[in-house]
């Protein structure tokens, strides 16, 4: 090898080095548009059967079906919220008419026989004034820099939808769109090889989310039995909340443990329920169930459902979601499965020569 061919091995290593930097760069400045595409093909391919069955079956124009799609799946949503919100006024309002200084004594009374308890083993927690244990210790203000920054996020959430819904529209309208955007960006001698890997993308990752129902479903179901054991009211518009926020790893199962007790002590407690008798050994009971309920969920329903629907071994799929979780944290939890599947189908289709990835993509 002469200069002239290392110099051009040197040049060429160093343009491409660069330009790869430039795209890492520029993805990282528009990665919110990004997850917006991204977001939108999901949704997408969730309103697809409604689609197909608008435009195939009544045959209805592609333009008029993708907004009906768009207005059920919105519909949707809206119903969600809008059960809710009287849900959170009802609720709100039956705390404001608790005897919060006869709430305060009788958990107190609760903390000193515990850390009686706690103190005849020898083992020392609280203080003496246990009073103070639910004093608070900050005085919230509003100040202007806050009301800024919520209205700031406000003005971002608002385009955030609006640029999904935008983007959803056109995904469901044009079904191969979002196959042109990248097939226009893949090299011509791969195009082949790009569509077949984005149709198996689509299969896969419609099977996933469809299993994602299930999942939601099942859980819902789970705390439909718990909390219709205890008597609690709205136990349905309850237990549809907590299965939704299921869906967010670590964070999810933590906020709707804190809501499912909430709800259920003021549920008791506008019922005259005594706090010492009844409300306290129910709570336990609630959350030990809530808990059960997890394990089964993370045991049973997350493994089994995620490995049929992405066609992978349960073990492969809890293993992946504990690499994502530990590299990416909760955000990698959450997209460790669309993500994993659509690198095997990435693998089979250009790196299908290596025994490791004939391995792991043997079922797709």
């Amino acid at each position: 090898m002469n200069y002239k061919e290392l110099s051009k091995g040197i040049i060429s290593a160093v343009s491409v080095i660069t330009l790869t930097g430039l795209l890492i760069f520029l993805f990282w400045k528009i990665r919110f548009v990004l997850g917006y595409i991204f977001i939108a093909f999901a949704l997408s391919l969730m309103g697809r059967p409604i689609m197909s069955f608008l435009n195939e079956k009544i045959r209805i124009s592609k333009t008029i079906s993708a907004f009906i799609t768009l207005f059920i799946m919105v519909s949707i949503l809206t119903s969600f919220f809008s059960l809710l919100i009287p849900l959170a006024i009802e609720q709100a309002g039956n705390l404001s008419l608790l005897d919060t200084n006869k709430l305060e004594s009788s958990i107190t009374e609760q903390i000193k026989l515990i850390d009686e308890a706690l103190k005849s083993k020898h083992i020392h927690i609280f203080e003496d004034n246990y009073a103070q244990l639910l004093t608070p210790k900050f005085n919230f203000k509003i100040h202007q820099n806050i009301l800024q920054s919520s209205f700031s996020i406000l003005a971002e959430v608002g385009i955030s939808i609006f640029s999904i819904t935008f983007i959803t529209f056109f995904f469901l309208r044009e079904k191969d769109l979002f196959n042109q955007m990248i097939i226009g960006a893949a090299p011509t001698n791969d195009v082949e090889k790009v569509t077949q890997a984005l149709s198996n993308i689509k299969n896969l990752l419609t099977r996933y989310f469809l299993g994602l129902s299930l999942q939601i479903f099942s859980m819902f179901i789970l705390y439909l039995i718990i909390l219709g054991s205890f008597r609690i009211e709205n136990t349905v518009i309850i237990a549809m909340f907590c299965a939704f926020f299921n869906l967010i790893p670590y964070l999810g199962p933590l906020i709707g443990f804190f809501i499912i007790n909430l709800l259920s002590m003021s549920s008791m407690f506008f019922l005259g329920m005594d706090f010492n008798t009844h409300i306290i050994p129910n709570i336990i009971w609630i959350s030990i169930l809530y808990l059960v309920a997890q394990i089964i969920d993370n045991a049973v329903f997350q493994p089994l459902i995620y490995a049929k629907s992405v066609k992978s071994h349960p073990l492969e799929i809890f293993l992946v979601m504990l690499i994502f979780g530990i590299l990416f944290g909760a955000l990698g939890v959450i997209f460790a499965i669309p993500g994993y599947t659509v690198l095997r189908v990435i693998l089979k289709s250009f790196f299908n020569r290596f025994k490791i990835v004939q391995v792991i993509t043997k079922n797709i």
